[in-house]
């Protein structure tokens, strides 16, 4: 059986696939928003009086696992990442997890927000 096209035919194809268009989008996935866990951390610059704490403390309990500057070694890469406050606070350092002060969480933080 042979199918013949009509002027009918062809608008109902055409608003069928502006329909799924519209509905269903180009095939494209939206971009997951980044998650930022202490917004006043995000926004920190290196010559924040918090970072230059954050990159003391980084250096004396983070940078064995972490590596120098937050590059990666035993722990993940931190660079370009905002780890959630709550996290840090409960498990880091691993060999002294809960053992930061809520400050030392936000100043480690703002020194993480801070890499490039």
């Amino acid at each position: 059986m042979k199918v013949q096209s009509t002027p009918k035919t062809m608008t109902l194809l055409v608003s069928i696939m502006v329909l799924s268009l519209a509905l269903f989008g180009c095939g494209t996935t939206p971009t997951p928003k980044a998650s930022v866990s202490d917004p006043s951390a995000s926004s920190q610059t290196p010559g924040d009086p918090a970072v230059a704490r954050g990159l003391s403390l980084f250096n004396t309990q983070c940078s064995v696992c972490h590596g120098k500057n937050g590059s990666g070694g035993s722990g993940p890469r931190l660079i370009d990442k905002t780890p959630l406050a709550s996290y840090v606070q409960a498990n880091m350092p691993r060999n002294k997890p809960g053992s930061l002060t809520s400050e030392q969480v936000s100043d480690v933080i703002a020194y993480i927000t801070s890499l490039k």
